[in-house]
């Protein structure tokens, strides 16, 4: 599901931006505010749609959503108008991005206690592998197919080789020592961990002092940079071939990043780690300002690699370690329309920066900015312990 999400995620669909605002006479800042009000759309959606996780098995959960993304996909391959795109784009932020990325960060958290950081790093890698390869790919393939085919074909793929095998992939193992939704009746965490309702988090100082600025910095950051990774290219006087080569560092560097993050949240607390899993942030904007040669380029992407795999997994560890697993879904309900929104506002933001002549630097400079306010923040509240600890209200 990590793998496939990415039919909804940012950087595929950027693939296909040159060919989208060609087809739709589009300009950059144009095509970013369309994607930022489906994406928007998406995220309020994501408020209701998300809590059915507490409440729907694994196994029918995923199959829905899948089905929900493969259709939104072949809906796609026949946009032709503005309100066809938007519509687009809005199930696929939707299913992918949203509910496909939801369903399996949730179940991984739930069901998982002790190794919880290193389950969420190694199923995280499915998407990690996406971003590898996903865009060579795509830039191969348009090389000769029509961008309409491809989404066709892809989602495709998507459905016939993972829909069959979702039974025998969702069940229990004896490995999984957390609570799990069974049936649509079983709400309990048998676990001995906290069960906190929304209301709660939103009680929380932590949740407005640092939680909520660990989810929309990385989202935002990494989505400007990938929906308009073209444009960055072009800037940097770098082709769009060698500027895909080098996501196999971004791979590798998201894999050690993913891993590493899981391996330290194990081992001291996901409360401890957070704070610095979004220092990767600063560096990679100051790499790619400074980036001149193959050397410096690597690094940059390397950089980005960590920002895309440390901080997912740290800040969904965070969640299940301080607010429990019984009310999960309604709780990252909140928080995935923060991130969602993140990745709508960053493609329009940095969009009309570009149009009215934003250099480089300023771009980053944007980027490096969120990128300390969110480390500082969560380091005052969790590794200063600022914030305290969460308090029980009411369960209604």
């Amino acid at each position: 599901m990590a793998f496939w999400s990415s039919l909804g995620q940012t950087f595929f669909i950027s693939l296909f931006s040159r060919e989208i605002r060609e087809a739709l006479n589009l300009s950059h800042g144009d095509f970013g505010s369309y994607y930022a009000l489906a994406t928007i759309a998406s995220a309020f959606t994501l408020l209701w749609l998300g809590k059915l996780a507490d409440s729907i098995p694994v196994k029918r959960l995923s199959l829905l959503t899948l089905s929900c993304l493969c259709l939104a996909s072949l809906f796609f391959a026949t946009v032709s108008s503005l309100v066809a795109l938007v519509i687009g784009v809005y199930f696929l932020r939707l299913w992918g991005q949203g509910m496909m990325s939801h369903v399996w960060q949730t179940a991984i958290a739930r069901r998982y206690v002790k190794a919880r950081g290193r389950g969420l790093a190694l199923a995280g890698l499915g998407m990690t592998c996406a971003e590898s390869i996903g865009p060579a790919i795509i830039v191969a393939l348009l090389a000769f197919l029509d961008w309409r085919l491809i989404w066709v074909i892809i989602p495709a793929f998507a459905f016939v080789s993972l829909a069959p095998f979702l039974s025998p992939l969702t069940k229990r193992t004896d490995g999984q020592d957390g609570a799990g939704v069974t049936g649509p009746s079983q709400h309990a965490d048998h676990t001995t961990s906290p069960a906190f309702t929304r209301a709660d988090m939103f009680a929380d100082p932590a949740f407005w002092m640092a939680i909520i600025w660990l989810v929309f910095v990385p989202s935002f950051t990494v989505t400007g940079l990938l929906f308009h990774q073209i444009y960055f290219a072009e800037s940097k006087g770098i082709s769009l071939l060698i500027w895909s080569a080098n996501y196999g560092f971004y791979a590798a560097a998201a894999l050690a990043g993913s891993l590493l993050s899981g391996i330290l949240v194990d081992k001291f607390t996901a409360h401890k780690v957070v704070s610095f899993a979004q220092l990767p942030v600063i560096g990679f904007s100051l790499a790619l300002w400074l980036a001149d040669g193959p050397v410096i380029l690597a690094l940059f992407f390397m950089l980005f690699g960590l920002c895309s795999g440390m901080p997912n997994t740290a800040l969904n560890a965070l969640l299940a370690e301080r607010y429990g697993t019984s009310f999960l879904g309604a709780i990252r309900s909140v928080t995935m329309p923060i991130n969602v929104g993140a990745s709508a506002a960053a493609p329009i933001l940095m969009g009309i920066m570009i149009d009215y002549g934003a250099s480089l630097g300023a771009l980053m400079a944007l980027l490096g900015v969120a990128g300390a306010i969110s480390s500082g923040g969560a380091f005052l509240a969790f590794n200063l312990g600022l914030a305290g600890m969460p308090k029980r209200g009411t369960r209604a």
